[in-house]
């Protein structure tokens, strides 16, 4: 049972003179856990509650009886619905002088009312949106034999579906805590014990008859006492549990919010007190087991992350694991003289197969603006298509244009991918399509999805598609990003396989940013199938967002730059190469004033290196990777050639670790010297037996050397083994030493091998470890066929 809780931003409660909560061997509380959660980091915070405890005997014991309804049944879009709830008490006169309410964030006022000799009186009304805390009464109010307690709570459902009780956010509950005191000296004929509180459950409308009695302002929620310090009202005031006032989240931190509700529904279901095992409750909700340790620092234990549950995080900026200095600019590239003075505007880069060519799709002459769009529609009847070669080819390693093509095709150029088969995957945001073309016929799509200048949603059109990614079994992913705020799945042919996302709430997590799995702008998608993982570029929302790329259950966010710190996210790719999940990103927009090239390792959300360019990059759009992770290339919304592209190499004579290890040695740490302990013992007997051979080969050299001098006064011979040491040294001469040599395999972004600076298909993998996490997702099955082409 809850005894007592408090919500920053709530007033304080203390209880009445002599009075206490009765704990021990003997009585219902045989221990108290207290439990203090913080869903952000807070500083300056002095907050607490005190605990005072006495083996001096109280006059009076305190109790909590819990008022509520298991009979939820929540229509769409309908307001002021009642759930009453009513019971008879019999026992010793009681005190209530707190209540706390609870209800999740369709509740609109909780109430509770004394009904005696068929008067009725107000005992509270509540908001469960305010902080959830026990709020002391202005004056005691006393239940006394016979009296009738009734309550109900009241809902708006804005929801478009039914909401019943339950135990998650997506639920509904109905609860009224009334802390009261009690003689404790008077028997009561329906008390178990002496000690047992006098009532502890108020549940469902046993007496419906008593509760039409609740009057009509009930539904009119109360005023906000001017206690509830900076405390908003309204259905955006509700913070679960009462950790903090704050813009209420579908998701707030989900382990503790399920395991909470979860502690409450089980109580509704028993319909009484139980001495809940906490491991129970946790695995009922698909929580790990806790385990209690004893009252101790463990802070060095804790994660440098908030975690979600399930292994779902969102990591923080880090300190830097690498080199700022790893990659250095390459002020030469590309021969801007070579490339098409109409370059303007990047939309996607990529590199071909073999990372010889540099494939560049910008936008020619045309810059994005407001005059092309009548709102998502292109005026194709007054710009037409661009008439310059939108893609062009650059060598790599002499920036030099090799081929142009695309002239007359695309409208406003946005995403370039080239997939394992070396076939091109454009999207156009004026046109909403995403085309494909074969490397032997660029003349005419391969295939397309999504209706030529029409945008819309569902399965058959996109609205201002992105980017592409391609699987190994020609599966496709698009970030129909823009608009629609989601990441869709086609198979090969085309047809609509599965989606996820969704558009801003402008409801905030536990951290401040936005819930998982919602959107503003999928700018950006990478694919590492090898670790089952789809990552996507939260533009706007500064944050990378990874998902199970099978089921498309979210995995983690990852944040760049910390979060006073601005850092849109414009583009975002996997090493090609790599066993491992190395990322890398790039940051741009007006709003970020330091725009850089991120390293991440995309299983953790470490952020292993940054850097810049020189001279700095001024509008980003995209990026690039080598297969063995020498090269990274970034495309700029350029107003000339000579600032579009860039070209980061690998500086040289760097070594970087193969993997990252979070652990460091402490040589204060306890396991640390016991095995530097081990170590001495094993080597004070090895270092004695090499001194006493040592001992023992000098005196036989001695005896060596006077018969090698007998030997000489017999018999003249070569004196190249006079030395019986020397000879044992020599014994092998004619033997060549056996050539020791590496092949790579496990020294990924090696600059020692070579210069390799066109030789990008190296196969040197990035070996960082990733652990896959299971995910379950309903797919959809709707399925339309796009058009194709013959020779697909």
């Amino acid at each position: 049972m809850i005894i007592h809780g408090w919500a920053r931003n709530a007033p304080s409660l203390t209880l009445p003179e002599n009075v206490g909560f009765h704990v021990g061997r003997n009585t219902p509380y045989k221990y108290v856990v207290v439990n203090i959660h913080y869903l952000s980091i807070l500083k300056n915070d002095y907050s607490g509650n005190q605990l005072i405890m006495t083996r001096k005997p109280l006059t009076y014991h305190a109790g909590v009886m819990l008022g509520g309804s298991g009979r939820i049944y929540l229509q769409p879009k309908t307001n002021s619905i009642r759930t009453p709830f009513s019971c008879q008490y019999n026992g010793p006169p009681i005190s209530i002088f707190a209540v706390r309410v609870h209800a999740h964030q369709w509740g609109r006022v909780n109430s509770l009312y004394r009904v005696r000799k068929g008067e009725i009186s107000q005992i509270v009304k509540g908001d469960p949106q305010w902080p959830q805390s026990f709020y002391p009464l202005a004056s005691p109010v006393d239940i006394q034999n016979n009296d009738y307690v009734i309550g109900q709570c009241v809902y708006d459902n804005t929801e478009d579906r039914v909401v019943t009780v339950g135990s998650t956010h997506r639920d509904e509950m109905c609860n009224v805590y009334s802390m009261y005191s009690y003689d404790s000296t008077i028997q009561s004929s329906n008390r178990k014990t002496m000690n047992s509180p006098p009532i502890q459950m108020c549940w469902d409308n046993a007496f419906s008859s008593i509760a039409r009695l609740i009057p009509a302002d009930s539904e009119i929620p109360p005023l906000k006492p001017p206690e509830i310090s900076g405390a908003p009202s309204g259905p955006h005031a509700h913070s679960e549990h009462g950790m903090y006032i704050r813009i209420q989240s579908a998701n707030d931190d989900s382990s503790y919010e399920d395991y909470i509700d979860e502690v409450e529904n089980m109580r509704h279901r028993n319909n009484e007190v139980d001495h809940f095992d906490i491991n129970k409750i946790l695995s009922q909700i698909g929580l790990p087991e806790y385990e209690y340790v004893d009252a101790q620092n463990y802070d060095y234990l804790l994660p440098n992350h908030v975690t979600y549950g399930k292994g779902r995080t969102v990591k923080l900026h880090n300190a830097k694991l690498m080199s700022s200095d790893l990659y250095t600019n390459v002020e030469i590239w590309p021969d801007v003289k070579s490339l098409p003075a109409q370059l303007g505007e990047v939309g996607g880069i990529a590199l071909n197969n073999a990372n010889n060519e540099l494939v560049v799709f910008h936008r020619g002459s045309r810059n994005w603006e407001s005059k092309y769009f009548d709102e998502y529609r292109f005026r194709n009847e007054v710009y037409g298509p661009i008439e310059d070669d939108v893609l062009i080819h650059v060598d790599t390693r002499t920036g030099q244009t090799k081929y142009r093509w695309g002239a007359k095709m695309f409208y406003m150029p946005h995403g370039l991918t080239i997939d394992h088969e070396g076939n091109f995957w454009l999207t156009d945001v004026a046109m909403h399509q995403v085309l494909m073309f074969q490397p032997n016929n660029l003349t005419h799509p391969a295939l397309t999805v999504g209706e030529k200048f029409r945008s819309g949603a569902g399965s058959s059109r996109l609205c201002r598609p992105a980017d592409i990614a391609v699987m190994k079994n020609g599966d496709f992913f698009v970030a129909d990003g823009y608009c629609n705020s989601r990441i869709i799945k086609f198979n090969r042919k085309g047809e609509y396989l599965m989606e996820w996302g969704s558009s801003m709430t402008r409801k905030v997590d536990s951290d401040g940013f936005p819930l998982p799995n919602e959107w503003n702008i999928v700018h950006s998608i990478a694919l590492n199938e090898n670790a089952q993982l789809l990552c996507g570029a939260d533009r706007e929302n500064f944050r990378i967002q990874c998902f199970n790329l099978t089921t498309g259950e979210f995995l983690r966010q990852i944040r760049v730059e910390k979060k006073d710190k601005i850092g849109a996210i414009y583009a975002i790719e996997f090493v090609p190469k790599a066993n491992g999940t190395i990322l890398f990103a790039v940051t741009g927009g007006v709003q970020t004033s330091n725009k850089k090239v991120y390293m991440v390792d995309a299983s953790t959300g470490d952020i292993l290196t940054s850097f810049d360019s020189n001279p700095h990059l001024i509008s980003p759009h995209d990026i690039t990777v080598s297969a063995n992770a020498r090269e990274i290339y970034v495309g700029e919304l350029a107003s000339s050639p000579a600032n579009a592209l860039h070209k980061f190499e690998l500086s040289k004579h760097t070594d970087l670790p193969t993997e990252t290890f979070n652990r460091r040695f402490n040589i204060n740490d306890k396991n640390f010297r016991i095995s530097v302990i081990i170590m001495a013992a094993f080597a004070v007997p090895v270092l004695a037996s090499v001194i006493i051979g040592c001992i023992i080969r000098i005196r036989n050299l001695r005896k060596t050397n006077r018969l090698n001098a007998f030997l000489d006064d017999v018999k003249s011979r070569d004196t190249s083994y006079n030395s019986a040491l020397g000879g044992w040294m020599n014994r092998r001469k004619g033997f060549s030493r056996l050539e020791q040599y590496s092949d790579g395999e496990n020294e990924p972004l090696d600059t020692n091998v070579g210069d390799d600076s066109n030789n990008n298909s190296g196969n040197e993998p990035i070996t960082v470890k990733v652990k896959q996490q299971p995910a379950a997702l309903n797919n959809k099955k709707d399925t339309v066929q796009f058009q194709i082409a013959e020779n697909l």
